[in-house]
């Protein structure tokens, strides 16, 4: 029986956007390395995820998430910019009180094309760059396992690709996707894909063991 396609996303620990009253990427908080840590320290417990491929968004914070897991499970990471998360465009660099003026301005469920500042992308664009990545890293690992650190707005863009939905809408669902959280989509013998399981965070929750 021929090996089907398994694809786990895994959304970054929580990240630090704002030093000195400018908005960027800081990479990870204290916290956004420990829950990394907590995460790195259930795989390698639990042997979950045996990923033929480990893939991460090249944006600090995803990055140094995926740093922290391959440590544990000694495993090699492909840095993959069409992972990253929403680009913000000339948004990166303001200063808060700046930013918090746009987005005052900015609703993309009622204009989509719109974007938050000069150079963003806006909704559709992100959903056509996601989807297209997906469709890559499939095609280039059909019947492998492949693991990919990302972003919330990464994963809620998988949604949008394998529900077939609309790209030049925003989902009329919201989604919150917990840091550090894991959702695994499998690709079934009719070649439909299922969802296995979405923002499983179990690591975070007190003492967990896993088997």
């Amino acid at each position: 029986m021929r090996s089907m396609t398994q694809l786990f996303l895994i959304r970054h620990g929580e990240a630090c956007i704002l030093k000195d009253g400018i908005v960027n990427d800081y990479g990870l908080t204290e916290l956004g390395v420990a829950q990394a840590r907590k995460l790195r320290d259930r795989l390698v417990s639990s042997g979950e995820i045996q990923a033929d491929v480990w893939i991460s968004s090249s944006y600090l914070r995803a990055k140094q998430t995926a740093e922290i897991i391959a440590e544990g499970l000694k495993v090699s990471i492909i840095l993959d910019d069409d992972f990253q998360e929403m680009r913000p465009g000339q948004a990166l660099g303001m200063n808060k009180e700046s930013l918090d003026e746009l987005l005052a301005l900015h609703n993309p469920r009622r204009n989509p094309f719109s974007s938050i500042a000069p150079e963003a992308e806006n909704w559709p664009q992100f959903v056509l760059r996601v989807g297209t990545a997906l469709e890559r890293i499939f095609h280039q690992y059909e019947g492998k396992t492949v693991a990919i650190v990302c972003h919330g707005g990464v994963i809620d863009c998988s949604f949008q690709f394998f529900f077939g939905l609309n790209a030049f809408e925003m989902p009329k669902v919201g989604f919150h996707t917990e840091h550090t959280s894991i959702t695994h989509w499998s690709k079934e013998e009719d070649e439909t894909w299922s969802l296995i399981k979405y923002n499983d965070a179990r690591h975070l929750e007190g003492s967990a063991v896993f088997y």
